[in-house]
């Protein structure tokens, strides 16, 4: 009995432990300078936490515990007429957890000017868009955005088995006629048409905050951010890849354009009667899972 009690208190330990940080898998072309600046963590902290002497020594698939930055809460001062389920609802928790995390057992006992702790989302987010390529993460943080613009993230498929974000935007700005070009905000490509699977494409709309060209409808386009997967969903899924890659670009632009989760839908979700896109074989339930 003595020592069952002994091994669960260790696993507990273990597991509280990792909380306190990431655990960051160091990929190919990395180093502690690109980590660093995609946790926003000095590398004096970094080599801290891991008994790291030589910032050089690090290897391909070594673990790095990355240490918080941010406190795990933030503290909020109840206003008059809130109550904690309106509370939990912006902040994307639910009324029972934000109960749970300030030992409040009856929910109707809130009182305007009283402070609570919320847990703060920072960490998960950055732990997703950290898997981010540098060169794409250094691109879109020098993008100032619009915040309070956008509502949405629409997740379309191209429809082509086989293409390129390049190509889409000359056909829409050519055949299309569309003053702004690519109709999307950003292209996640498939490895076709000598592309890499994977790879980000910035759009000019992203770039200068316009509004997209995605949607059916004009109001739908002015506060709806459109990504679009190289790919045919109707006839095959996604590649791996691109799932991974779209969940970390999701992760980042709901944090950047303070995007709520409910906001992140597929186009036929957004549109049903209009269209099919992103496709029978988008994994629509995984695309859920990515921002819950």
């Amino acid at each position: 009995m003595a020592i069952r009690r002994i091994l669960t208190l260790v696993f507990v330990f273990s597991i509280s432990a990792s909380l306190w940080g990431i655990v960051h898998e160091v990929r190919k072309g990395e180093n502690l300078t690109t980590i660093s600046k995609a946790y926003d963590v000095s590398i004096a902290d970094i080599k801290k936490a891991n008994n790291i002497r030589d910032a050089d020594s690090i290897r391909v698939g070594q673990k790095l515990e990355i240490p918080r930055s941010a406190p795990s809460f933030i503290e909020y001062k109840i206003r008059k007429g809130e109550s904690l389920s309106s509370i939990a609802a912006r902040h994307g928790i639910t009324a029972k957890q934000l109960g749970a995390y300030n030992g409040i057992r009856n929910f109707d006992k809130i009182n305007a000017g009283q402070t609570i702790r919320i847990p703060s989302k920072t960490g998960a987010a950055a732990a997703k868009y950290a898997r981010l390529p540098w060169s794409v993460r250094n691109a879109l943080d020098k993008i100032a955005v619009k915040r309070g613009q956008w509502k949405n993230i629409v997740v379309h498929h191209s429809g082509t088995v086989a293409d390129r974000a390049r190509n889409i935007d000359r056909f829409h700005r050519e055949e299309r006629n569309m003053e702004n070009g690519l109709a999307y905000h950003f292209v996640i490509e498939n490895g076709t048409r000598g592309s890499k699977n994977g790879d980000i494409y910035i759009g000019d709309r992203w770039k200068k905050q316009l509004h997209g060209g995605h949607m059916k409808l004009w109001a739908h386009n002015q506060i709806a951010i459109g990504i679009c997967l190289i790919g045919n969903f109707e006839k095959s899924r996604p590649k791996a890849k691109q799932m991974e890659q779209l969940e970390a670009l999701i992760a980042y632009l709901q944090e950047k354009a303070r995007v709520p989760d409910k906001g992140v839908v597929t186009h036929t979700q957004m549109h049903p009667k209009h269209t099919l896109c992103p496709g029978k074989f988008f994994p629509t339930s995984q695309l859920k899972r990515m921002v819950n």
